[in-house]
């Protein structure tokens, strides 16, 4: 009986280690080579546009003058102003909400957008100032001095922190940091490893990886980096080993002395 009880003990333990670390994602080899950080100059690169991605447009007349709402109202069309719509693949009315909020587009599958009195035009692979600038060029002809106003809104990130939670932060800004991303979440949470911080970035089967330490003050130039949509924030869990090995434990230790109170129990 003795040798019997000694092996599922040791069966125990040995299946508790292995499960200490079964929650954790992402992870990568010992000698694993991350993607290096390049100067600030290369990485702040305006973000360019996608197929999917969806677009809001404000267009005026000139030079945008019923934007500034001087004597009179934003919402007055007869000045230019823009027209309501809504966001869909074909670009039709579904209540935008009020007119100064523009068109909503969603990028096509052919790279393009459908503009009202313009048609459609290619917008995958430019930034929001080039599209602007490329709509103001193409409005000339229909629109005294043409303003056009652009954004994206479903730009997306997704942290995990350490294993025990996660969430969608919407990018709001060009030129939104690691830092902004952090302190708008809760930072670091206790659970989390401050000092393995991977962002993946670029397309799944082939992502660049990020490793940013944040335990110490010389982490603070990587945490400048800028965020794009679409990357992905991974915290390393901290796993407290021996805080686990004995609850895990514990509870094996449990579970045996049930088994023995049972055999003690049915001996005659």
């Amino acid at each position: 009986m003795r040798p019997f009880l000694f092996f599922i003990v040791v069966i125990s333990i040995l299946s508790s280690c292995s499960t200490l670390d079964k929650s954790r994602m992402l992870k990568t080899p010992v000698n694993y080579k991350f993607k290096e950080f390049v100067d600030s100059v290369d990485y702040k690169e305006s973000y360019k546009i996608a197929i999917d991605d969806e677009i809001l447009i404000q267009m005026f007349s000139n030079d945008g003058y019923n934007i500034v709402n001087i004597g009179g109202n934003q919402m007055n069309n007869n000045t230019g102003g823009l027209v309501s719509g809504n966001i869909n693949g074909g670009n039709s009315p579904v209540g935008m909400g009020n007119q100064r909020n523009g068109i909503g587009y969603k990028v096509r599958s052919d790279s393009t957008i459908k503009v009202p009195v313009i048609g459609r035009i290619k917008v995958v692979g430019l930034t929001l100032n080039q599209i602007e600038e490329k709509l103001e060029v193409l409005l000339e002809s229909q629109v005294n001095s043409p303003f056009v106003i652009a954004r994206i809104f479903n730009r997306r990130i997704y942290i995990f922190q350490g294993g025990y939670s996660a969430s969608i932060f919407q990018l709001q800004n060009e030129n939104t940091t690691l830092f902004e991303v952090l302190a708008q979440t809760g930072g670091v949470f206790q659970e989390g490893n401050a000092s393995r911080i991977k962002i993946i970035r670029g397309e799944l089967n082939d992502p660049e990886i990020y490793l940013v330490n944040l335990s110490t003050i010389d982490g603070i130039k990587d945490a400048n980096l800028n965020m794009q949509a679409g990357d992905i924030v991974y915290i390393d869990p901290f796993i407290n080993y021996g805080a686990r090995l004995s609850t895990d434990i514990g509870s094996s230790i449990g579970f045996i002395s049930s088994l023995l109170l049972v055999y003690t129990l049915i001996q005659p």
